[in-house]
């Protein structure tokens, strides 16, 4: 279901060390619409674990698309407000 989902935006956010990624996804969905989709790509891990926890304690909602043994993509929300 997830797949057929047209995003707004994409961030690539693998690499990046903590909490960069994390403000970087906050950065982003600041300007997006309501409306609007966030598809980003993380590192496994610590990244993966802060980015998805702090987007949700920020009300956004976080969905996995992809997952493999090096990254998760996201597909974020700015159904927060």
């Amino acid at each position: 279901m997830l797949e057929n989902i047209l995003t707004d935006h994409y961030l690539d956010l693998r690499g990046l060390v903590c909490p960069l990624n994390f403000i970087k996804c906050c950065l982003a969905l600041e300007n997006l619409s309501s409306n609007d989709i966030l598809k980003a790509d993380i590192d496994i891990g610590e990244a993966e674990t802060s980015v998805i926890d702090g987007l949700q304690e920020k009300g956004y909602k976080v969905n996995i698309l992809y997952k493999d043994l090096k990254k998760v993509t996201l597909i974020i929300s700015s159904e927060e407000k």
